[in-house]
């Protein structure tokens, strides 16, 4: 039993803490581009500002998640001490790996206070119209864009690349920011992949299929059309063809996912990752095409690399693993922390029973984004992710009228 759900959280005191919190929400999917518009604009920033600025999101976002029930900080306190000990095991002053439990706990506690729907409906739609905006400045305005927000100097500035990544093709854009080889969503937009708020077209196209994801579960919804709109838009212009196909995954799981066992759903990501397993040492090749074939195949040689300590989550050399989810989640929480987290995940109660049609949807979104990347850990998706998920479990079923604020 997940205790987080045990009993139902106390609704927020007033509409300013509501915002309040909403505004902790847009601050996790804005704050990549407010560091990069800072380190363009001659205010260096570096790895240890990134960090920064996500522990801050994360501690304020404490403050309004979580109350006097004890289930919840039961629940964070295991987590990050069993984070810590891996610490340890590691030799390792990466705390990575301990950020990685904060954000769903603490975003989907944040979602689980939330009175109403209604207000769900307008931060999603509202951190929708946000992408959007952006990404359409991005894409029309690109020459007065770049005087702004150079990525790719932020990203050396962080520490995640390196000045010899730099390349002529990209520009001031993120490495993938361009498509070297023809575009596949609507070729006559040109090459460019349009990043938006995150800096790069791969967190965009997953950002798609998550306002897609709320927009389908929210059959009531005021501005439902609108969002439907916002999740296209955003997947188009980043080119996100994994982002679409997602779409259509999360489309099949919100119609019959909950009609499912949860045993089912319980056993999907490890029935993944152990056919990722075989197929890496069970395949002769060693070079891979960037096509959708080449990234499974990718995938699969990075996790049949990892040695025993990796899979045990305390090797510790650290290791690039961000094209391997699944890799990347057994080196950083090791395998019984992805168990008991997955478990947590899968098993917990929802007072709202249609909930269950999201997390299906979510479930599905996760294991399948886990395949080709880590960016289910990402703070700059997952918080809304996590929002998302705790406002539809603790909402009250849609026949009956809302929680008063």
């Amino acid at each position: 039993m997940n205790l987080a759900a045990a009993a139902p959280a106390a609704d927020w005191r007033g509409p300013y803490q509501a915002r309040a919190a909403y505004g902790v929400l847009i601050g996790a999917l804005v704050f990549n581009a407010v560091l990069c518009f800072l380190n363009t604009a001659g205010f260096p920033v570096s790895g240890g500002t990134v960090i920064g600025a996500e522990v801050a999101i994360i501690a304020v976002t404490l403050g309004f998640a979580l109350d006097d029930r004890p289930g919840p900080w039961l629940i964070l306190a295991g987590l990050v001490a069993y984070g810590l000990l891996l610490l340890a095991l590691r030799g390792s002053t990466d705390v990575k790996g301990v950020r990685d439990f904060l954000i769903p706990v603490v975003f989907y506690n944040l979602g689980l206070r939330n009175p109403d729907l209604r207000d769900a409906d307008r931060a999603v739609l509202a951190s929708g119209v946000i992408v959007v905006v952006m990404g359409l400045f991005e894409y029309g305005l690109f020459d007065i864009y770049q005087q702004y927000f150079n990525i790719v100097r932020y990203y050396v500035a962080r520490g995640s690349m390196s000045a010899s990544e730099i390349s002529e093709l990209t520009g001031s854009l993120f490495t993938s920011g361009i498509r070297p080889d023809s575009r596949t969503i609507l070729p006559f937009l040109g090459p460019h992949r349009v990043s938006s708020v995150f800096l790069e077209p791969v967190s965009a196209g997953n950002f798609g299929a998550v306002l897609f994801a709320w927009a389908l579960y929210r059959r009531t919804m005021r501005g439902r059309a609108w969002l439907f709109t916002c999740a296209a838009v955003t997947i188009i212009l980043a080119d996100a063809r994994f982002g679409a196909y997602v779409c259509v995954a999360i489309a099949g799981a919100m119609l019959v996912g909950h009609r499912l066992p949860r045993l089912l759903w319980f056993a999907l990501p490890f029935t993944i990752l152990l056919g990722l397993t075989i197929y890496g040492f069970e395949s002769m090749q060693v070079t891979w095409q960037n096509d959708m074939s080449g990234r499974l195949l990718w995938a699969a040689l990075l996790i049949t690399s990892l040695p025993p300590e990796g899979v045990l989550g305390i090797m510790p050399d650290k290791l690039f693993l961000s094209d391997s989810g699944y890799a990347y989640a057994l080196t950083q929480i090791g395998a019984a922390g992805t168990l008991v987290a997955w478990s947590l995940f899968v098993l917990m109660p929802a007072r709202n029973p249609d909930g269950w049609r999201l997390r299906c949807a979510m479930a599905v979104y996760t294991c399948l984004l886990l395949v080709i990347s880590d960016s289910p850990f990402s703070i700059k998706t997952a918080a809304l992710v996590w929002f998302m998920l705790g406002a539809a479990d603790g909402a009250p079923p849609e026949d009956t009228p809302p929680r008063e604020a």
